[in-house]
């Protein structure tokens, strides 16, 4: 596996994939109130874009925002200008960690951005440097390596992740994993047949509209049944 894409075809497949974010509020939610338990008051978002996930943060103590691009960092900055409790920099997680010591993190979310990250490994070490004692990381990643396919090589996935796998890497690195569970199996279904059948390299906006429609189904139904597999996989792990 790997980006084979274009510098060009990645960024034109990156903007789609920004702009497809946008239609998923009710997933958004969904996904957050499934990790909000697991995060504490100072918290390091590692990968915030356009700040999709970070409103869902800014109850916290304190917000520390980074993204390896500038354009995202400004316009994160400037969306949620004022707020006393947030702080972005552009900053790459897998070099030195040392700028963000400072802040005494409990939390690290990470969210849809390891699978972008060549040497996951270095990145997951510098989130563990980050964090103080007792702190917890809450990964979102891509699930099963057998659902990677056009969308995935389009967006610059170098990975998609094995439950088993996804542990024994927090593992090496020190971390104690909490829990593991996969989330979203509808999604996995529709990325089956646009990424790997289709071959498409965008996912189509009235899938993404209908799928969003279609959240609070599937968050009652994964409620009584954990599914077995999914799109994504959660990972709580303690330092």
């Amino acid at each position: 596996m790997g980006r084979t894409t274009s510098e060009s075809d990645l960024a034109d497949a990156l903007a789609a994939a920004v702009r497809g974010r946008f239609l998923l509020r009710r997933y958004d939610r969904w996904i957050y109130r499934r990790l909000r338990p697991f995060i504490g008051q100072r918290v390091l978002e590692v990968g915030c874009g356009l700040g999709n996930f970070t409103p869902f943060l800014l109850d916290r103590e304190l917000v520390v925002a980074i993204d390896l691009s500038q354009e995202y960092c400004a316009a994160v900055a400037e969306r949620f200008n004022g707020a006393p409790n947030l702080i972005v920099q552009r900053h790459d997680i897998t070099a030195d960690p040392r700028p963000l010591l400072l802040y005494n993190f409990d939390t690290v979310v990470c969210f849809n951005v390891l699978e972008h990250i060549a040497d996951d490994l270095a990145a997951l070490r510098n989130i563990y440097r980050v964090l103080r004692p007792g702190g917890a990381l809450v990964l979102l990643v891509p699930a099963l390596p057998a659902l990677y396919g056009s969308l995935d090589a389009a967006i610059g996935h170098w990975r998609r992740y094995r439950r088993q796998e996804l542990m024994d890497k927090a593992t090496q690195v020190h971390f104690t994993p909490e829990k593991c569970f996969y989330i979203n199996l509808l999604a996995a279904l529709g990325w089956l047949v646009s990424g790997k059948l289709l071959r498409l390299r965008i996912t189509p906006s009235l899938q993404l509209r209908f799928f969003d429609l279609l959240v609070p189904f599937c968050a009652c139904l994964e409620a009584l049944y954990p599914p077995p597999a999914g799109l994504s996989l959660v990972l709580i792990a303690r330092k």
